[in-house]
């Protein structure tokens, strides 16, 4: 088959492209996926140059974003049938599950992401459990379901269940043009939230804009910190932050008394200084979060399936242009979800 495998850990030209790559083998209890479509996210840069605490066997395929055709079934399948069209949730969960995580079993110990754990959707075929996939309803739009496994559904348990935004609460983020931003905004303007977002030029405002944000700012331009403090002078509800440590401290600083602060990423050091008299002082609440349960994909799924929440696609790349999808990503120009076609 088809795919991108990497041999070593460094930059986009490990990436290698393959036409001969073995076709993975279907257990009983597995579906195999022909992937149309996969699509970029930022741990794909981390675990290509090499993740913290991983020790990948290589050669591995990178990617969590699987959407296509069902072109196989294992033994033991029910209720799926070839020629389906799915998309995939991204962890393969224990068998085994602690009971004060019902609803929540991806808090267990032991997943496997794909394209970190096993291999990946940078290929033309994945196997998957049964258990993972949804079913595409209405116009099947593999481009835009292959966003919604990590981006989407790390907006959703952001959102909705860890943030739980309300009608008029303030909503900040960093990183406003992100995969991840773009259903952010969605997600908290369906919940009645004001939100107020960053982006890194002035070319991108407007754009994020139209997406739905109430106050968009450069970062490299605007005083962040004061201008939202001076739209809402008593702190912003909830904060969402991926970036790290080059924002921690600002986004405690927007916060509202009682407001909560999620992270869910480390773009700069994983590193942080936290003054403790300020946070009990403040009475502040820090929430750190991972993708999501599987039923929250199922909801984040059932509301793309009626048309409620669109990704938006930047650019398209053919799978063996995936060193310059990369490279791309990696530059900061775009806006939204970047995607390979397989």
């Amino acid at each position: 088959m088809k795919a991108i495998i990497i041999q070593e850990h460094g930059n986009p030209n490990v990436l290698k492209y393959v036409e001969n790559f073995p076709e993975p083998e279907l257990k009983s209890n597995e579906v195999l996926v022909k992937v149309h479509y996969t699509s970029l996210n930022r741990v794909d840069l981390h675990i290509r140059r090499g993740y913290p605490g991983l020790n990948l066997q290589f050669p591995h395929i990178l990617g969590a974003d699987i959407a296509g055709e069902i072109v196989a079934v294992g033994s033991d399948v029910k209720n799926i049938n070839i020629g389906d069209k799915v998309v995939a949730y991204p962890l393969v969960l224990p068998k085994s599950s602690n009971p004060k995580f019902q609803g929540m079993e991806h808090l267990n110990d032991g997943w496997k992401y794909f394209g970190m754990h096993v291999w990946g959707s940078y290929a033309q075929f994945v196997s998957v459990p049964s258990e993972n996939v949804l079913k595409i309803t209405g116009d099947v739009n593999f481009l835009e379901a292959c966003t919604l496994p990590v981006a989407g559904l790390t907006a959703y348990h952001a959102v909705v269940t860890v943030g739980d935004l309300k009608e008029g609460d303030v909503f900040f983020f960093w990183g406003g043009s992100s995969g991840l931003g773009a259903f952010a905004i969605q997600l908290a303007k369906m919940r009645g939230a004001t939100v107020v977002t960053t982006v890194g030029s002035n070319e991108k405002k407007q754009k994020v804009a139209s997406l739905g944000a109430d106050f968009v700012y450069n970062r490299n331009e605007d005083d962040v910190v004061s201008e939202t403090l001076r739209m809402f002078p008593n702190g912003v509800d909830v904060v969402l932050d991926f970036v790290g440590s080059g924002t921690f401290d600002k986004s405690l600083t927007l916060l509202r008394k009682n407001g909560k602060l999620l992270v869910c990423g480390m773009l700069t050091s994983p590193e942080v200084t936290l003054n403790l008299q300020r946070f009990y002082i403040r009475h502040l609440n820090l929430c750190g979060l991972y993708l999501g349960s599987m039923n929250e994909f199922k909801e984040l799924v059932g509301l793309f399936n009626l048309g409620k929440i669109k990704p938006t696609i930047d650019k398209v790349f053919e799978l063996k242009q995936a060193n310059f999808a990369h490279e791309y990503m990696e530059s900061n120009q775009h806006i939204g979800k970047i995607i390979l076609a397989i």
